[in-house]
């Protein structure tokens, strides 16, 4: 089952806390490869291969030419202002294409994972580009008290003025303050809403993934998946447990397993998990369709703005 996002299949890596930098001001890296385990970034439609009903059809995210469109525009305005505060900043570049795949269920795709395994070399490119990054670089150079600046003019001196309450449970608070905050105001006019509602659309992600692994019909499925696994060599019911067995063995023992895993789930696991991830979001979408709304129209009012922010930068 694949989902843009993040890549592979492992648990998640280490977090430096210039990762905010990073995140907030570029074209987003990878943040970890996760399978089954709660994803940071995809909106809770995109996985689904169902057609939406027609009362859900203004509920459909921007394409990903134009997400991309907003995210570098966001960037450029972020960036703007932090030279305005008094600091530099360099933006990121667009990860390969194979670090947008995630396969939150299973890895089903056999050429992938006869190249990448569970996705562990994806991981160590991701954590080389962080290291070597140049935010990373120049941050860590300040003295403490120009850090601690650094991140106030970013994100703002305290998480206040903006608020999300979760659906998964929790509530997610932000300065209104800071470049970041500037930056998307200018981008989708309606700040407090814009934060609100891509929280929720992102939790959705969450819920979307536990309510499939928590579906009956996921653990029916898993009993063939497993009976296949053996015949490869593998004692394994779940694709965590499979990944656990492998451990740290080596990159030859990495990729065997995730191209057994992958083959066995062609024989009805990687269906059902796709029929499954549809119903789930599709519910999801229904049960939060104001909130999956209100975040796509401003999306889709934030287009003109960021394509004449994004024109700009080449003149």
């Amino acid at each position: 089952m694949r989902v843009r996002g993040t890549p592979g299949a492992l648990r998640p890596g280490r977090r430096a806390i210039v990762v905010i930098v990073t995140l907030a001001v570029a074209l987003p890296l990878a943040a970890s490869s996760i399978a089954g385990a709660r994803p940071g970034s995809t909106s809770a439609g995109a996985a689904s291969t169902s057609t939406p009903s027609a009362d859900l059809a203004p509920a459909r995210p921007v394409g990903p030419e134009d997400r991309q469109i907003l995210i570098r525009a966001e960037s450029l305005l972020t960036r703007d202002c932090m030279i305005r505060a008094g600091f530099r900043m360099w933006l990121g570049t667009p990860p390969p294409a194979d670090e947008l795949l995630s396969f939150p269920y299973v890895v089903d795709d056999v050429a992938w994972a006869r190249k990448h395994g569970f996705g562990s070399d994806l991981v160590e490119a991701v954590d080389a580009r962080r290291r070597t990054d140049p935010n990373q670089r120049y941050v860590s150079g300040l003295s403490p008290e120009r850090r601690e600046a650094y991140l106030a003019a970013l994100n703002g001196a305290r998480p206040e003025g903006l608020e999300a309450r979760l659906p998964s449970g929790g509530l997610l608070r932000r300065s209104a303050e800071g470049c970041t905050s500037e930056a998307q105001r200018r981008l989708y006019d309606d700040l407090a809403e814009w934060y609100r509602s891509s929280k929720v659309v992102v939790d959705l992600t969450y819920l979307r993934h536990r309510r499939v692994l928590a579906d009956p019909a996921w653990t029916t499925a898993l009993r063939p998946w497993a009976r296949c696994l053996r015949q490869h060599g593998y004692t394994a019911d779940t694709p965590d447990r499979l990944r656990e067995s492998v451990g740290p063995r080596g990159r030859t023992d990495e990729i065997a397993a995730a191209v057994a895993e992958a083959r066995c789930a062609q024989d009805g696991l990687a269906a059902t998990t796709r029929a499954l991830d549809a119903r789930h979001g599709d519910e999801l979408t229904a049960a939060y369709h104001q909130d999956v709304v209100a975040k796509n129209r401003l999306e889709r009012g934030a287009l003109p703005r960021a394509r004449a922010v994004v024109a700009a930068e080449h003149q």
